[in-house]
């Protein structure tokens, strides 16, 4: 059983991330837990874990044989807990500490490599996984040592669908090996919640709800203050008005263009293979296809942090002429996966400006803080924040503020909606739409299908890949 008895956690920001919190959790029990983003969902996760201890209150963990239970976590981010350098070390990691010996060590590791479907990626450098073969390597060195309570923190933000299938194989052959386990599952997906039998909401650090899930997603008021409800808001005129003076420059390209562009990263591995796109101001182009299939990769490309092993990328102007073959500074910007690897000042405020200040452009406090209201951020209570003391959530939106306040002519988002509270999927939908009314270019990769056709203008398939260049 798990107790939370007032439990109270601060951060040293000051920013109180749980507030007196209390619950019970019974061994067998699968619950769900939602919430907006911000609202105390990891930090709770964290402290379960024993990651963290809380400013007040208590922890009980207890297990009907008295001994302490094992606890497995899967962090939002599957960077966070690779400690490997090879895949295969990083399943076998948490069997060593057990001292488990080598004779029942390495069929246990085979039998886990085949079961999600990784054995082909076995020798492989964790550095060189895509962001869903990570996402499968951490939940099989969390499962691999059989938990006692098992804590999933958006267990499936990277997977793709196959991904997501073999995730719901594996926690029903986890529930049927071992009934008493206890399975925490954060999400931000109500279709995920409704196939728990409990769900508690969580609100500012508090618990507003524990029911089961219909009874929750039957109050629609309260699924619209808790920030559970999807819905495409329209953007406020100051937003418009602020993406109409930073649109992009006349001088930027109209176009930009692929040709015959394949990469590898070493001699025998290639990754993209060959393609041709056009991508034009003011069109917005969906990227989709299995884990390992290249997205990110072509996203890089687009971008110019990497360079094409063969092939070309050009840039046209509004005449057609030829602009140049690299990526100038400002003209292609992206959003990262993992939205922390491009923060490295102190506050939002600073993140926000540094990008035009380097263009020899000083915005105001003003328009940072527009920049934060069009995301969707409180200027009063994130300007000055730590950008690595938010919420998954909050980094991705303040990395999209960060990107925009470039005024770039192309855009790339890199799984925008993962982490993202439903409130904030619906934003950002709005978002892009603002932005292409503003006639930026944008790319969006991404798992999610609805997402894409709810915002592409055409969708490019890496599994099944059709030339993008317009008839």
């Amino acid at each position: 059983m798990i107790r939370l008895d007032h439990l109270t956690y601060d951060y040293d920001s000051g920013k109180r991330a749980l507030d007196d919190v209390s619950l019970a959790i019974s061994d067998g029990e699968r619950i769900a837990v939602m919430g907006a983003n911000g609202s105390g969902k990891s930090t709770l996760a964290r402290i379960i874990a024993g990651l963290i201890t809380p400013t007040r209150g208590a922890l009980k963990l207890n297990r009907s044989a008295g001994t302490p239970p094992k606890i497995g976590i899967l962090f939002q981010d599957p960077d966070n807990q690779m400690v490997a350098s090879v895949l295969e070390n990083e399943i076998a990691f948490a069997l060593e500490n057990q001292a488990m010996p080598m004779t029942a060590m390495e069929p246990l590791v085979l039998e886990t490599l085949t079961r999600f479907g990784i054995e082909h990626l076995r020798a492989r450098l964790t550095t060189e996984l895509s962001g869903g073969e990570k996402q499968r390597v951490a939940l099989a060195s969390v499962m691999i040592s059989s938990p006692d309570i098992l804590i999933l923190d958006e267990p499936d933000s990277f997977l793709d669908d196959n991904g997501k299938a073999m995730l719901g194989r594996e926690l029903e052959r986890l529930h049927d090996e071992q009934p008493s386990l206890i399975e925490i599952r954060i999400t931000q997906y109500p279709e995920v919640a409704r196939g728990y039998p409990r769900l508690v909401v969580f609100a500012e650090g508090r618990v507003v709800a524990d029911h089961e899930p219909t009874r929750v997603f039957a109050n629609v008021d309260f699924c619209d203050k808790a920030g559970l409800s999807y819905r495409v808001p329209e953007l406020p005129e100051s937003s418009k008005r602020l993406l109409a003076v930073r649109r992009p420059a006349s001088s930027g390209p109209r176009s930009l263009e692929m040709k015959s562009v394949t990469f590898e990263y070493l001699e025998d591995k290639l990754v993209i293979d060959d393609i041709d796109l056009i991508w034009n101001r003011g069109e917005t182009i969906g990227i989709s296809g299995e884990s390992g299939s290249g997205k990110t990769t072509l996203g890089l490309l687009l971008s110019g942090l990497l360079t094409p092993t063969r092939g070309e990328l050009l840039f046209y102007d509004a005449e057609n002429r030829l602009l140049g073959m690299t990526v100038r500074p400002g003209w292609v910007v992206g959003a990262f996966q993992q939205p922390e690897r491009q923060f490295f000042l102190p506050t939002c405020r600073e993140e926000i400006a540094f990008g035009p200040k380097n263009f020899g452009q000083k915005l105001s406090d003003d328009q940072i803080s527009s920049y934060l209201e069009l995301v969707g951020l409180n200027p009063h209570e994130f300007l000055l924040r730590d950008p690595f003391s938010l919420s998954m959530g909050e980094k991705r939106r303040l990395a999209f503020a960060a990107i925009l306040s470039l005024g770039p002519s192309f855009i790339l988002f890199d799984e925008p909606t993962c982490g993202l509270d439903p409130e904030g999927v619906g934003r950002f939908v709005s978002l892009t739409r603002a932005l292409k009314q503003a006639g930026l270019g944008q790319a969006i990769i991404s798992h999610d299908q609805p997402l894409l056709k709810a915002t592409s203008d055409r969708i490019l398939s890496l599994d099944d890949r059709k030339d993008l260049a317009p008839a």
